[in-house]
């Protein structure tokens, strides 16, 4: 049955989904299809990072190149303008006719200059607003770590391959080919989505400081002293602090105007640094199918954790502190463990985490 789907190249245009594909001898091409899916849904990604890296840095290129001409220019160009004028003046008699140099120095040099520099700071703001350049960055990061996913996952292949030596039907236990391809398309997926949070929240970062910015804020009216009752409009600070005075048995109006709003923003920035975000990390563990029923242990810092049936776990760590990761199981009745050690900071928020058991 053919699936009408475009999406990462066309890899799940005939992905095989009729029973009779998964018996007998089918199996074997069923396997080769399933392995090509894989392959050309991460090739597909791969393609589309490295095409919009490549839009990216010709955007960023640019952009840099013509901030720094401006930055030169709008530096050099008056001091240099000026040196000439003085230079052309030495020796020059009175009622010489007007050169082109006379011409220059009645322009306004510094002007021009500031203008020029004033552009190139704003092309600079543009690119870390768009986020050129760190796109560019970010999916150059993403390709290569994809193509390190890719290769993995082919050894990997090669390697259950050669352990059940080309055959698949009748091996006990049953050779994990199924996990492997829905492992790694997994990662990759979460790769990709990892990569999506990340520009979401760097975009999100800009908005606000442009929101909190106060030469950006528009102010629609006069000062309050010209405005008819704008003294007997209290924000939200003044009502608290009226508010407290009227509790301690003091009046409102002997408070000083803006102590309270400075008090509370000062409980509002304690607060915030006593609260330190932690780190989310998604860990997959590798090799599970293959375990013994119920011997699978997985234990962060000491701590055991329930680990769910597709080997996907959501973990949080404080930042700037190392943490270990410990699974363990049997396998035919031997003990297999894998170990994990990591130090994570705020920039590996979802970053994915990997155990081969």
């Amino acid at each position: 049955m053919d699936i009408p789907n475009e999406a990462h190249g066309g890899a799940y245009r005939q992905f095989p989904t009729r029973p009779e594909q998964y018996r007998g001898d089918a199996w074997d091409g069923t396997l080769s299809e399933l392995f090509s899916t894989a392959v050309t849904h991460a090739t597909d990604r791969i393609d589309w990072y490295d095409a919009k890296a490549a839009e990216r840095a010709a955007v960023a290129k640019r952009i840099r190149f013509m901030s720094l001409l401006l930055f030169a220019l709008g530096t050099l160009a008056p001091i240099l303008l000026t040196f000439l004028i003085k230079i052309a003046a030495v020796g020059k008699t009175p009622n010489t006719p007007s050169s082109w140099l006379d011409m220059i120095a009645a322009l306004p040099l510094a002007e021009i200059g500031y203008v020029l520099l004033a552009i190139a700071g704003a092309l600079v703001v543009f690119d870390q607003f768009f986020d050129a350049s760190g796109s560019w960055i970010r999916f150059r990061q993403s390709q290569a770590r994809l193509e390190v996913l890719l290769a993995d996952f082919r050894f990997s292949w090669a390697q259950a391959m050669a352990q059940a030596q080309g055959s698949v039907i009748g091996k006990e236990p049953l050779p994990p080919f199924t996990s492997i391809l829905r492992d790694f398309v997994i990662k990759v997926e979460w790769l990709a989505e990892d990569e999506t949070k990340q520009w979401a929240k760097r975009f999100s970062q800009m908005i606000d400081t442009f929101d909190r910015n106060p030469n950006l804020k528009v102010s629609l009216g006069g000062t309050p002293g010209d405005q008819t009752g704008a003294a007997g409009e209290p924000n939200a600070g003044d009502a608290g602090a009226a508010a407290g005075a009227s509790g301690s048995g003091k009046s409102a109006a002997s408070a000083p105007q803006g102590a309270a709003p400075a008090s509370a923003s000062a409980s509002v920035q304690a607060t915030t640094d006593e609260h330190e975000p932690t780190v989310n990390a998604r860990l997959a563990i590798d090799g599970i199918d293959t375990l013994d029923a119920g011997s699978l242990r997985l234990v962060v810092d000491g701590a055991q954790i329930d680990v769910p049936d597709d080997g996907f776990v959501e973990l949080q760590f404080d930042p700037g502190r190392d943490h270990i990761i410990v699974a363990s199981g049997q396998r035919g009745g031997q003990a297999v463990q894998a170990e994990l050690q990591e130090n994570l900071t705020s920039e590996d928020d979802n970053k994915p985490l990997t155990l081969k058991l």
